[in-house]
Order: structure tokens, then C-alpha cells, then sequence
């Protein structure tokens, strides 16, 4: 049942699921539902294979237009045969005459679900996804055509386990069959078919004689939008985006997204030319392009990695795990103590400032000088030397000293003839 369900009353698609259509279609579960009828899963009875029921509903039906657009898409896809283009078995009518296609079921989400969940896709995965679009284009095109509704709604990503990005274009309902020439029993004169994001110049200007080309300017626009994450043209009203078309060229993608590979841009560029005769002239010559695009970058991206550090990405050889590992630790090593000597000589170096002081009173308090080599007496020490001694012993000491560390050292001269410790660390002893 659709979600709208509450809010009026059950109309012949609502009651299909648990029937059975057509003596052996039996209805699973409703898939999705649109302006113009639901897509339900169903069982062929006769053989337990899944399939999908497109129905047009009720309303929907009595429009002649919209029933050549449901036949239209059934002959569409049957004559472009192509692995990405959802296949068509059969059509009928259900017992209360809803017209329906039986279809393959796919498995997986469109392209809008796929950016609306992230934004843009990387260069590579746009690729590969706009070149499966351009392979069922050159089979739909070479058999006569024009699909005239490309759009990230209508482009199907399977999932499979041998392809997890499969791709499969679905809703040829508008498309234009090669018949008489000049004939098309779906555009009338002023009609404006397709959606507008994606809509060449021409069909925004009702072209009588579109052909492959405007859907190579719709895989121009899908491409730009998977890369910059935005169509390439836009404003506020469905009007305002087809002037934009007609009169205003789509901005380098490379502008919203700089990572894009400057060949690739170049062929979304092309593809994106608001004069027809500019732009490719086939769905294989732009693939070919794009295949080349994809090429190149893939060879770019191998030169810059391999120009830039290969070796972080070479086969590790056996110890040379611990080889850096040794070569950290030294560097490491060597710093440290680079930075303990420079500390240490710092001390030192502040410690040997010139203080006046007293000689010890013991020989517990610290060596005595040496005396002279002549064997003189030592100087008898001046006032200034024993008024510098009563002031260190009236420095009150710490508080709480602890029991090990030494008793404050008062400083004294270097002994003559000698640097001492500075000497033999060939550091100074003057007074900086």
C-alpha cells in the first residue's frame, strides 16, 4: 500500500497485492508508486521466477498519451537489447483492465539515491557509471532511439557479487521510436518533454529533429553532477533552468571540484556544448574519450605516488622493521643527550661564578686551597672577606632540609693556577 494511502480512499493498485494477475502473476509486495502507476514484486506462478509489475493506474490509463508512453516503453526497450537496459518479457492487461509490463527485478538503488546519500563520487566510480550509460546508448541509438529522459531517477545501480556497480537504464516511457520521418506521435507543438537539469538546449527548445545527440548532453549533465555534486545549470523555477541552458554554458566542474582530472573535465566540457555540431557525434565517440580520460588519470595518479614515496608502499624486506627501529632509537639516543649536555655545562657554567667567601672551619666543610708553589703563606683574609662570611652564616636555612641532599655550599675564588672542574670541560671561569 502506498504512504498516502490514509488520506484517500483505495483506489485498483492499492487492492493488487495477494491477487493474482493474469492467471499466474502473482502480487509480493508494492515496490513504488509514481504519478503514473506502481511498480509491484511479483512470482510467476507457472515457473517461481521474480519479477516486476509496472501498472498504469486507473486515471492514468484513459490518457491516450500516457498509454503510448507505456507501449512506447515496452517496444523501446525490447528493440535496444543491451545488458544495461532493464529487460521487458511481457504485457497485458490485469482483470480490471490496468495496463502492465512485466519486468526484470532489479536489485539495488538509483543514481539519486546514491547522491543524495553521498554527495559526489570520486572521479573513477563516475566513470565507470557514466561509460555503462553510454554503452546502452550506443545500442538504443544505433536502433533508432533517443531515450530523451536520462536522469539520475532512471539510471538503475544493480548490485551483484561478480558487479557490485552494474548499470541499468530503466523508463524509455517518453522516448522517441524512429518511424516516418518527422514523426512523433508524443510531442505536440510547444510541448517541452524530460527534465530540465538534464535537457539539451534543443529539447528545451522543442526541436523537432532531436536525435542521439541531446542524450549525450544528458550524460554530459549526470557526469558533471556525480563529480561536482550539483547539476551544471541552475535556478529557483523549472522555466528559470531552461534559459539557463539555452543561453548560458555550464561552468569548468573542475571550478567545484579541483580534483577532477583536467581530460576528464574536458570531455564533460565537450559533451556539455550548447551547439549540437560541438558536441560528440556518437555515444561510442564519447565513451572512447571517457575510457581514455579514466586511462590517463589512472596513469598520472601511478607516476605521482611513485614520485612521491614509493617505498612506503614497497614489499617490507626482512629486519627492516628493526633496522628503522634501531635508527629511532640512536637519533632518539643522541638527542637526548645533546640536551643533558647542555644542561649539565649550563649548571656548571653558573656555578663558577666569582663569590667572596670565608675559608672552612673544618676540613669536613670541603678541600682547602693548595697552597702556592713558592710554599707562601696563604693571605690573611680582608674585612670585606670576613663581613661576605657573616652574611652566609646568617642565611637562614630551608625549612625542612632533607636528610640527604648537601648542605648549601658557600662558593669560593678558583684556586690560582688552576681552572678546576670549568678547566677540564674547557668552559670559562670569567664572569660573563
Amino acid at each position: 500500500m502506498s504512504a498516502d494511502s490514509g488520506n484517500k480512499p483505495p483506489d485498483e493498485l492499492d487492492l493488487l497485492v495477494g491477487s493474482t494477475v493474469a492467471g499466474k502473476y502473482h502480487i509480493d509486495r508494492l515496490i513504488g508508486r509514481g504519478g503514473m502507476g506502481a511498480v509491484f514484486q511479483a512470482t510467476n506462478a507457472a515457473i517461481g521466477k521474480r519479477v516486476a509489475l509496472k501498472f498504469l493506474g486507473a486515471q492514468t490509463s484513459r490518457d491516450s498519451d500516457a498509454a503510448t508512453r507505456f507501449q512506447r516503453e515496452a517496444e523501446a526497450a525490447s528493440l535496444a537489447e543491451s545488458p544495461h537496459i532493464v529487460q521487458i518479457f511481457d504485457s497485458g492487461q490485469s482483470e480490471q483492465g490496468l495496463p502492465f509490463l512485466v519486468m526484470e527485478l532489479l536489485t539495488g538503488e538509483d543514481l539519486r539515491a546514491r547522491l543524495r546519500r553521498e554527495g559526489r563520487l570520486d572521479a573513477e566510480t563516475a566513470v565507470r557509471i557514466g561509460s555503462q550509460i553510454l554503452k546502452a546508448l550506443r545500442q538504443a541509438h544505433g536502433a533508432g532511439i533517443v531515450h530523451r529522459d536520462l536522469k539520475p531517477d532512471n539510471v538503475f545501480l544493480c548490485r551483484h557479487e561478480d558487479e557490485p556497480s552494474s548499470v541499468k537504464i530503466v523508463d524509455f516511457g517518453i522516448s522517441k521510436v524512429r518511424q516516418q520521418p518527422g514523426v512523433d506521435t508524443l510531442t505536440h507543438k510547444g510541448t517541452v518533454l524530460g527534465t530540465a537539469f538534464y535537457m539539451s538546449p534543443e529539447q528545451a527548445q522543442s526541436f523537432p529533429d532531436l536525435d542521439g545527440r541531446t542524450d549525450l548532453f544528458s550524460v554530459g549533465a549526470l557526469l558533471y553532477e556525480m563529480l561536482a555534486g550539483q547539476p551544471p545549470h541552475s535556478a529557483p523555477t523549472y522555466e528559470a533552468v531552461l534559459i539557463a541552458i539555452c543561453t548560458r554554458d555550464a561552468a569548468d566542474v573542475r571550478a567545484l571540484a579541483p580534483d577532477v582530472p583536467e581530460k576528464l573535465s574536458r570531455v564533460v566540457a565537450r559533451a556539455l556544448r550548447r551547439e549540437r555540431d560541438e558536441r560528440y557525434e556518437s555515444a561510442q565517440d564519447m565513451l572512447s574519450d571517457l575510457e581514455a580520460a579514466l586511462r590517463d588519470s589512472r596513469a598520472l595518479s601511478t607516476k605521482t605516488r611513485a614520485a612521491s614515496g614509493a617505498w612506503l608502499n614497497a614489499p617490507k624486506r626482512p629486519g627492516a622493521e628493526r633496522y628503522r627501529t634501531l635508527v629511532f632509537a640512536v637519533v632518539a639516543a643522541l638527542g637526548g643527550f645533546a640536551v643533558a649536555a647542555y644542561l649539565i655545562a649550563r649548571g656548571r657554567g653558573a656555578s663558577l661564578e666569582p663569590v667572596t667567601a670565608s675559608a672552612p672551619t673544618s676540613a669536613s666543610a670541603g678541600p682547602q686551597p693548595l697552597a702556592s708553589s713558592a710554599g707562601a703563606p696563604a693571605p690573611a683574609p680582608s674585612a670585606a672577606t670576613l663581613a661576605s662570611a657573616d652574611i652566609a652564616k646568617a642565611r637562614p636555612s630551608p625549612a625542612t632540609p632533607r636528610s640527604r641532599e648537601p648542605k648549601p655550599v658557600v662558593k669560593k675564588a678558583a684556586p690560582a693556577g688552576s681552572a678546576g672542574v670549568a678547566g677540564t670541560l674547557g668552559l670559562s671561569t670569567r664572569e660573563p
